[in-house]
């Protein structure tokens, strides 16, 4: 099994298992079992839904890792996105909560058993490399402040080369297998910190790349047949997250963003007696010609028929 074959070998559980009512999760299923040894390491896939927020605690150390998409977590009193490359290490009896996934976002959880621990990687590279010996004091003081970590890694080819390998040794184990994943994992931690990855908390928050312009231009080019769905796809945000951005951003929910800009559109339509009522409705994207007139009088109060006299009269 190679890079490309883990990668269908994952999607195809997943539309398996999305079929599936129940769990919020599934354990992805080795092919192939070790009797000699127990299992050091359970690797889970978040079932996409789209409705509900997943709540976990974890039990032992725990790895998050985004394989696809975009999706948002919260913990520790904190609320972040993280995208498709980003890990998250957190630690034993932590607790986390992840917004409701959409298709394509795919999250791999690695659930350790105690021998894994972050604290002893980073305790071990302090102790061989002076050189990272500031950035490993960062981070355990974060990590056993608010007990997780986040690396954001989408550029890091080797990080992902590493997870991978990690996930091929998990399905198809070889007699070795419980040491070579070890070993990976500690690499993994390694690179990460080779390629100044680590996010600092106080980064880690919900301020936006965009623009409160970026949001409203969008809407006016896109208010006929806008969805929250095609407007996060296109600024590459989860739509949950999404609509937390514009209420935060611009004042306004994402619905009553786009109910004003059809309001608005609508008015200019109305100046001009060569467009039906009809007309105007079809234009601004609604479908209802008696729910558009329900939306247009609690906008203005009054009628679409009253505004296009009172402008004509102006």
């Amino acid at each position: 099994m190679d890079q490309t074959t883990i990668g269908e070998y994952i999607f195809k559980q997943l539309m398996i298992q999305d079929q599936l009512p129940g769990k919020q999760d599934f354990v992805l299923k080795p092919l192939s079992t070790i009797s000699e040894k127990s299992p050091r390491m359970t690797v889970k896939i978040e079932k996409t839904d789209g409705k509900v927020e997943h709540q976990h605690q974890t039990k032992g150390p725990e790895i998050l890792f985004v394989f696809s998409g975009k999706m948002v977590v919260k913990t520790a009193g904190k609320e972040f996105p993280i995208g498709a490359g980003n890990f998250i290490f957190f630690d034993e009896e932590t607790k986390y909560t992840l917004l409701p996934l959409h298709w394509g976002d795919v999250l791999v959880r690695i659930n350790m058993d105690s021998s894994f621990e972050l604290k002893d990687f980073l305790e071990n590279i302090y102790n061989t490399r002076s050189s990272v010996s500031g950035m490993i004091n960062k981070i355990n003081h974060a990590y056993r402040k608010d007990h997780y970590a986040v690396f954001n890694a989408p550029k890091v080819d080797n990080s992902s080369y590493v997870i991978d390998r990690v996930l091929i040794e998990y399905v198809e184990p070889g007699l070795l297998y419980c040491d070579k994943i070890s070993h990976l994992l500690a690499i993994l931690v390694l690179v990460l910190l080779e390629n100044d990855c680590y996010v600092d908390p106080s980064a880690v928050n919900l301020q936006s790349k965009y623009q409160i312009s970026d949001f409203t231009d969008y809407i006016t080019k896109n208010f006929q047949n806008i969805t929250l769905t095609s407007m996060a796809r296109f600024f590459g945000y989860n739509p949950s997250y999404l609509s937390t951005e514009l209420k935060q951003t611009t004042g306004y929910s994402y619905k009553e963003l786009v109910e004003n800009e059809r309001m608005k559109q609508a008015v200019e339509l109305l100046k001009n007696p060569a467009y039906t009522i009809s007309d105007v409705v079809n234009y601004v994207g609604y479908t209802s010609k008696s729910f558009f007139y329900k939306k247009f009088k609690a906008h203005y109060e009054m009628s679409p028929a009253k505004m296009r006299e009172q402008l004509i009269e102006r």
